[in-house]
């Protein structure tokens, strides 16, 4: 490997991919991982199969596993994080992340909304947060260039102008077809829309989600088969991951250094960055030197390694206002048939919660129309136990299929305030690199929790709708513990005033001019969408500023 590069980018998930690429086409650029590459596709499949626990992890741990794990990839809570409960409203960050060649995009959902033009200035128009240093409109171009590069499957017309979120240009795929379950849905929400009209002006639709999957051959990548597996893994690829722009990348003569843990992000006494120090899974060190620094690490290890290096933190911003979807699920036994464990998990959703004045008072929402049945909680094989306790032979075949093919579930991302209280900051545990482990501080407030009831109210509408009675249908409330969606955003917002955030409109660190930070992490609120292709948006047009800023160090 050599010694100086003009760009190193630091984490291989689709941020680092998707910039890497643009940039290594002009610049010589190194990628750092600090996970490994790993196997085929058909290996890490085979791994989920034969899995005692199906963990989001399960298809990803090396094999034969190293001695010590230098590279942690958190399955549960507190396998990695440092993170008490809290002494008020106990609560702990869920969301977990894969560290390898692509990063977590190998076990996402693939569902790809656009923030909506509100979500951009909720501090001007509904008071909490901070409004973000660009609108929809600056974002809008890069929405539909991320949309061709990652291959997002949708509907162009039904979402164009979406609470004026107008689209310049048509999604490069058609959309993914709706299951049989989501034309039953949309049928039944005919007869609960007007019930809902104090939200807003929107009828309550079932629109079909934005997907970064294929619905025919695209990027050389297959048609999507419908193995409902898409988390955690995609069989065929059909599923975008970011190793597709790391590949692109390398084959556009980037270097890819896997297994390199960065420790510390280095600074001169003028405070322009120098480069990085890293380890290796056998425990070496490295040290390598750029004009320009890249951190594309998530929303967690991104503020860890500012914090390690003693960098960019001059507003005591770094890690702080951590953020997720809070998710929840409503479950139901319809009246007729709806068949489902065919096509994606999810394929249709409802946005008419999405925006609204009563976000001055509790959370926007958004739901997902599931094709998994009861979904983990109520899985076939969980029916059959619970059924195997009163029946047998042909009742217990009878009523297995009975309740199977009727089973339906909702689920919901909430929107959560940026609170500076939920933060990473470095724990005095170490990891097996003997590198300080993030520690965790997260609570979720009444702004969100008064949110649960509203949108408990709608499922119940709408599973009712469906035929089922009042006494099967299982709803969120307060009591039951909100999931994790996975969506780890905030910790290094973007901003117009040093003192009060880390990097500015084009993520470029306030304190560091050569050092620049992707992903969401930069997010100063998160709406109710799914973080990446936003990611990948916020990537591409910081890839465009990096560039230039390369070109001008030469002038």
């Amino acid at each position: 490997m050599d010694k100086n590069y003009d760009v190193i980018i630091i984490g291989a998930g689709v941020a680092g991919a998707l910039i890497a690429d643009k940039l290594a086409k002009k610049w010589k650029v190194l990628l750092l991982e600090a996970g490994e590459k790993g196997r085929e596709r058909v290996e890490l499949v085979g791994s989920y199969l034969t899995a005692t626990a199906q963990t989001l992890g399960s298809p990803y741990k090396p094999v034969p596993a190293p001695a010590k794990n230098m590279a942690p990839s958190p399955d549960g809570t507190n396998d990695y994080y440092d993170q008490p409960p809290g002494t008020e409203n106990p609560m702990v960050f869920k969301s977990t992340y894969e560290r390898r060649v692509g990063g977590s995009t190998w076990h996402w959902l693939g569902n790809c909304p656009r923030l909506l033009p509100s979500d951009f200035k909720s501090n001007t128009l509904y008071g909490f947060g901070k409004d973000w240093p660009i609108t929809y409109d600056d974002l809008e171009p890069w929405y539909c260039q991320a949309e061709k590069e990652l291959g997002v499957a949708g509907d162009h017309e039904q979402l164009n102008g979406l609470f004026g979120a107008h689209r310049s240009q048509a999604f490069p795929m058609n959309r993914i077809w709706p299951s049989y379950s989501d034309l039953k849905v949309a049928e039944a929400l005919q007869g609960a829309a007007q019930q809902w009209s104090d939200f807003n002006n929107e009828p309550m639709v079932l629109f079909c989600t934005p997907q970064a999957r294929n619905s025919v051959p695209y990027d050389g990548r297959p048609v999507c088969t419908g193995n409902s597996s898409c988390v955690p893994i995609c069989p065929v690829g059909a599923k975008y991951d970011g190793s597709v722009h790391v590949n692109k990348a390398v084959a556009n003569k980037a270097t890819l250094s896997e297994k390199s843990i960065v420790t510390r992000i280095t600074a001169a006494k003028d405070g322009s960055i120098t480069g990085v120090t890293f380890i290796d899974w056998d425990g070496r060190e490295h040290s390598v030197s750029a004009k320009l620094v890249v951190l594309a690490a998530n929303a967690i290890e991104s503020p860890k390694l500012l914090l390690l290096s003693g960098l960019a933190n001059r507003s005591d911003q770094v890690g702080r206002n951590l953020m997720d979807h809070p998710q929840g699920e409503g479950l139901c036994v319809s009246r007729e048939p709806l068949f489902p464990f065919r096509g994606p998990p999810t394929t249709s959703g409802i946005d008419k919660f999405r925006d609204g004045a009563f976000r001055k008072d509790f959370c926007a929402f958004r739901m997902s129309m599931g094709n998994d049945g009861g979904g983990r909680t109520q899985s076939p094989a969980n029916v059959l136990n619970q059924l195997l306790k009163t029946d047998f032979g042909a009742s217990l075949r009878t009523k297995l299929r009975e309740k199977v093919i009727r089973q339906f579930r909702i689920s919901f991302l909430a929107e959560m305030k940026p609170l500076p209280s939920n933060r990473v900051t470095l724990s005095s545990q170490v990891d097996d690199a003997m590198i300080p482990r993030p520690k965790l501080s997260f609570n979720v407030d009444d702004y969100t929790m008064k949110g649960f009831d509203r949108i408990a109210d709608v499922m119940r509408s709408i599973l009712l709708a469906l035929g089922s009675k009042p006494e099967d249908l299982v709803l969120p409330n307060h009591s039951t513990p909100f999931l994790a969606a996975g969506h780890i955003m905030g910790t290094c917002r973007m901003g117009t005033d040093p003192n009060d955030s880390v990097v500015d409109a084009e993520c470029r660190s306030h304190d560091h001019k050569n050092l620049f930070i992707a992903g969401s992490s930069v997010f100063p609120t998160g709406g109710t969408a799914n973080p990446t292709l936003t990611i990948a948006a916020i990537s591409l047009r910081m890839a465009q500023s990096i560039d230039n800023q390369l070109k001008m160090s030469q002038t």
